[in-house]
């Protein structure tokens, strides 16, 4: 199966045309498996023939997306934020009616960092360092299921809409996961791209991102 795999890969790599026609899904993947077997005598194969062309095909659509991904990425502005914190809010009937005042509680900067993230049993609220008072005081004590101090913040601004793009939170994740990073929240809105980490992990998540912005697919 190896050797059939490689054989139709080179037969199809050596033919710019058919390579570019299949991708475009302009192709009978059964029509040229035929052909392939003919050409080099491997009529007996063609089952495998045509799983091979079908690996090849999935194979150049990841690399089209990829192309895709890396192309953004190279463009995207990329910003980090330290001293946040997230409290995980026990989600009910009296909680949800508090989220909604929040706004008008608390004294927010423009610059200030609120993101609100609603789950099924839970609402996670992430802030800066210091609104966490203000915050807390709108809650009970039996609301708050826990705390998580000392987290941060990469922010990747692509400039445009990443929400039909495949892949983005995928290899994001990937990568950082490979760097033994753990993601605590993440988050596609639009343009944008936040994910939250511990801030002692901050520095090298930035470096594994940032030298995604130099790979060369």
């Amino acid at each position: 199966m190896t050797n059939i795999n490689k054989l139709v890969w080179n037969y199809i790599d050596n033919r710019i045309e058919l390579k570019k026609t299949l991708l475009e899904g302009l192709l009978n993947i059964s029509a040229l498996a035929r052909v392939i077997a003919k050409e080099e005598k491997l009529d007996k194969n063609i089952d495998a023939i045509i799983s091979a062309i079908r690996r090849y095909q999935g194979k150049i659509e990841k690399k089209k997306e990829n192309l895709q991904f890396y192309s953004l990425l190279k463009k995207a502005k990329i910003s980090t934020k330290t001293k946040l914190v997230s409290l995980l809010i026990k989600r009910n009937d009296h909680t949800e009616s508090k989220i909604s005042t929040i706004y008008n509680q608390i004294n927010l900067e423009r610059d200030s960092t609120l993101r609100i993230f609603e789950v099924t049993k839970y609402i996670k609220i992430i802030i800066d360092q210091e609104l966490l008072k203000e915050i807390k005081a709108i809650f009970s004590s039996n609301d708050i299921e826990n705390i998580t101090n000392n987290l941060g913040e990469i922010t990747i601004n692509y400039n445009e809409d990443i929400t039909k793009i495949p892949r983005v939170f995928a290899t994001l994740s990937n990568e950082l996961a490979m760097n033994e990073l753990s993601i605590i929240d993440s988050v596609i809105c639009h343009w944008e791209h936040i994910i939250v980490v511990n801030e002692e992990d901050l520095k090298k998540a930035f470096t594994v991102v940032f030298g995604l912005t130099r790979n060369k697919v």
